[in-house]
């Protein structure tokens, strides 16, 4: 068993977990394609962040990633999608894995897909896994579920994908005797001049700075280390002032959808093209003093918002 404190399996679980909550549906083109294309992503709802049961008084909780989407194919039906974040324990995941599945098939009713994200060293890479029970010389039990096994997979190869997402996770990856700083810059290129939002941006930038601070890395090429240093300080400032309004941006749609409940398209689309932090936390402001949502006032948009919902009714 591998020792970890409990800050690191914390950080694991934090950024793993804000990680599959912003990017499933590429978690899933990126390593389980054939299962990706059955499933219509659009339909996707995480379900609570933690299930606790209780059994006669003993208390087992699934507290990584549980979502429920529903399948293309046929007669459509909504199953769900279990991913377990492993970074401590992996020789009890097998039975753990087992043991979840049955769990959620019989609390949810609905088919299970279940999948694991282990980093630790040493799994099979990108695999299906099986769990098997015996007794008498009997198989009773046998259960597969997918696994990815992060410090395995080839970062070079991963780097070829078409996904700023899986060019992030390359700095977990082997780098298969290529500069890892190399690899982080290539990765750091794909996020940045990618079409993510820049909250999605400055969240992947952080997240490969975590575990492959370049403070750390090092290439006897000047150029690498420059263009390296360069693309942090240009892209990390930039991310982080534009993450900040990207962030009031979605708070200030979350508190109007409470007040007036859903909201006008052509409203969200508007809001959404603001990139000033000033005019946002005017609006923000506006909020405790209008009764209708066509009180609103947008700076120069001269068109109405056609809704005349009023607090209280």
């Amino acid at each position: 068993m591998t020792e970890e404190t409990q800050p690191t399996r914390t950080l694991h679980d934090r950024l793993f977990k804000e990680f599959l909550y912003r990017f499933l549906p590429d978690f899933l083109w990126i390593f389980f394609p054939a299962e990706a294309e059955r499933l219509n992503f659009s339909t996707l709802r995480f379900l609570d962040k933690e299930l606790i049961i209780n059994f006669s008084g003993q208390e087992l909780r699934i507290t990584d990633i549980v979502a429920e989407v529903a399948t293309w194919e046929g007669d459509t039906e909504t199953i769900i999608l279990h991913v377990e974040i492993e970074g401590r324990d992996k020789a009890s995941l097998p039975q753990r894995m087992s043991e979840y599945y049955t769990l959620l098939r019989i609390i949810r009713q609905r088919p299970v897909l279940p999948l694991a994200l282990v980093l630790l060293p040493g799994t099979d890479g990108l695999a299906w896994q099986r769990y098997e029970e015996r007794i008498f010389g009997h198989t009773v039990l046998n259960f597969y579920y997918g696994q990815v096994g992060l410090r395995d997979l080839s970062g070079p190869q991963y780097l070829l994908e078409n996904s700023p997402v899986a060019a992030a996770l390359t700095v977990l990856m082997q780098a298969e005797g290529q500069s890892p700083a190399l690899i982080k810059l290539e990765a750091l290129e794909k996020v940045a001049g990618s079409a993510l939002s820049d909250g999605d941006k400055l969240f992947l930038f952080e997240f490969m700075n975590t575990y492959a601070p370049t403070g750390k890395m090092f290439d006897a090429r000047e150029e690498i280390m420059q263009n390296l240093l360069d693309i942090e300080a240009t892209w990390g400032e930039r991310l982080r002032a534009e993450g900040k309004v990207e962030g009031e941006r979605q708070m200030l749609l979350h508190l109007l959808g409470l007040m007036f409940g859903e909201l006008p398209p052509a409203l969200v689309t508007r809001i959404n093209a603001i990139s000033d932090e000033a005019t946002l936390t005017q609006l923000a402001q506006q909020i405790v003093t209008i009764e209708r949502l066509d009180q609103l006032v947008l700076p120069e948009i001269e068109e109405e918002i056609s809704s005349t919902k009023v607090i209280g009714e």
